[in-house]
């Protein structure tokens, strides 16, 4: 990927123009419009991935760029076939509506791998696909205009919207009485569906259906649009000669100006609170005081099917508190955990495998396809991997869950099968993340195979001990009570494996927390081992909690 680094040079103030004394800027209080990057020559399509950072197409340039919150810009691909409106479904898989192309795809995350998923409608080839919306379905919804004088060849019958459903085996027309449909954009419950007729200069709103038509179609604003965004408050964003912010009940109530003439919008940053423009020939930004109102990464925090709100209460570190919210069924057994820098929370996946959020940054530890379905799980910051046997490594699960940035910590038997990491031997001590780290040898003792060779030898696995806040958390990998392990100090919280006869039996798991005393004891990786038997062995020994979660 070619990079180049951009000053944030250029300052404009926003000319914010208010329709009603009592409505209160949706621009953040003195922000200025910044110009990120420019010499393009004509950029369109925004869309935010999970982390926050900006992909753009640069259209007759044929290329989608990504601009880092670093500051740095990359071509993400060439050859984009004139792609224009993109957006990121649940898997992090970027689609792209090519213009040139005249079909919608979807782009793995590296980028090296289009998949076509419509191409036609009734054997007919498209115009010139434009803008799309994701339902939470998964189903999407895309507009078709043409734009310029050649138009003889065209084989639909005019300019429509389409709707492809979740499984991608049912494509309907669920729009076609506009003059030039384009910018479109859903709420965040999935209700109503906003489409500017960019032809028409008006734009309208529909009620979705179940079966993801459209009905009650309502006259939403007397001016067109290229492309749109929503914010948390419900305001749609139009683009015209400035950026046009509407309130739901279709009242124009500001107006953000911007030095080249807007063609699309959306939110992003690390907070989604930044409305990133495309104008022209450059990309602008500008810091607001709403956020986005999209369904797919705007949450505090997505962890697999439920969202944990770091702002919620939080039990103290001895607590027994489940964090489960209220009307949901969590896919995975969550603890929260107070410390001094934030709450910790616990997502127990299964078998060995472990996900920790903190402060934003997302850690997973051994991750493995066959405990959770990845393409549904938050992406990693960090991936930890304590040995190379297949039940802790995973590489299907390792490349789902990377992205621009992501981490690797893992021992030298690891880096073997996957490129990229950064190796901790037994005994190192690295700052991650800004996350101490400490690799403590995990190995067997007493249980050996049939040719008497150690299940897991001395000197290829890791136990981590990994440092959040003032809690220190001790996750142990396949290991025995080895002697490294019984001289720990200052464990608040450990994971001890009791799965025969690979690992521990419970007398050699209560005899391990005797002597390094951690005050919260998590047996994982217990197999067919019942777990309530550490809790009969451990009963008289005071200051340790047992705490059982399921672990699938």
């Amino acid at each position: 990927m070619n990079k180049k680094r951009y000053g944030l040079t250029v300052l404009l103030l926003v000319v914010a123009t208010c329709y009603g004394a009592e409505s209160q800027s949706v621009v953040a209080p003195g922000a200025k419009v910044e110009k990120l990057a420019g010499g393009f020559t004509f950029t369109e399509g925004p869309a935010v991935d999970e982390g926050g950072n900006i992909y753009f197409s640069d259209i007759p340039n044929n290329r989608i760029h990504r601009w880092l919150l670093s500051g740095t810009l990359e071509t993400f691909r060439e050859n984009s076939g004139g792609a224009n409106g993109l957006f990121f479904d649940k898997s992090r898989n970027l689609l792209a509506c090519e213009g040139g192309g005249r079909r919608l795809v979807s782009i793995n995350p590296p980028g090296d791998r289009v998949t076509v998923l419509a191409d036609r409608y009734q054997d007919k080839r498209f115009n010139s696909l434009n803008d799309l919306w994701i339902d939470s379905k998964g189903g999407i919804y895309f507009s078709d205009p043409r734009y310029g004088r050649k138009r003889d060849d065209m084989e639909q019958d005019g300019e429509h919207v389409y709707y492809l459903s979740p499984d991608r085996k049912k494509l309907i027309r669920v729009i076609d009485d506009m003059v030039r449909p384009n910018g479109i954009i859903g709420t965040i419950d999935g209700r109503l569906l906003y489409v500017a007729d960019h032809g028409a200069g008006k734009t309208f709103v529909y009620a979705i259906n179940e079966d993801g038509t459209l009905s009650d179609k309502k006259l939403f604003a007397p001016e067109g649009s290229d492309g749109m965004t929503i914010d948390n408050e419900g305001n749609i964003y139009l683009t015209t000669g400035v950026v046009a912010v509407y309130n739901r009940k279709g009242e124009k109530i500001e107006e953000i100006e911007v030095p080249e003439r807007p063609a699309n919008v959306c939110f992003g940053g690390k907070n989604r609170q930044t409305l990133f423009i495309t104008a022209r020939t450059s990309l602008y930004s500008i810091k607001m005081r709403v956020k986005t109102g999209r369904r797919l990464f705007d949450k505090p925090l997505e962890l697999g099917s439920i969202s944990v709100s770091m702002s919620a209460p939080t039990p103290s570190l001895v607590g027994n508190e489940k964090n489960t919210q209220a009307g949901t069924e969590p896919r995975f057994e969550q603890d929260v955990i107070n410390t001094s820098s934030g709450h910790l929370t616990i997502s127990f996946i299964g078998h060995g495998t472990l996900m920790f959020a903190f402060k934003g940054t997302i850690i997973h530890v051994d991750p493995v396809s066959r405990a959770a379905d990845y393409a549904d799980m938050p992406r990693a910051d960090l991936i930890m991997l304590t040995h190379e046997h297949g039940d802790h490594l995973d590489t299907r699960a390792i490349e789902i869950l990377r992205k621009q940035g992501t981490e690797l910590i893992l021992t030298e038997t690891c880096a073997k099968k996957v490129a990229g990491g950064v190796v901790m031997q037994n005994g190192d001590v690295r700052t991650v993340r800004e996350l101490k780290i400490e690799a403590v040898p995990a190995y067997n003792i007493v249980h050996k195979r049939s040719g008497g060779s150690p299940f897991h030898p001395k000197g290829q696995g890791n136990g981590y001990v990994v440092t959040f806040g003032d809690k220190r958390v001790y996750i142990a990998g396949d290991t025995e009570n080895v002697p490294e392990m019984k001289k720990l100090k200052g464990i608040d919280i450990a994971f001890l494996p009791m799965n025969l006869p690979y690992t521990m039996t419970p007398e050699m798991v209560a005899d391990a927390a005797k002597a390094f005393a951690p005050k919260i004891l998590y047996p994982y990786h217990y197999g067919k081992t019942d777990p309530t038997k550490l809790v009969d062995l451990l009963k008289d020994t005071k200051g340790i909690e047992v705490r059982i979660r399921k672990m699938r």
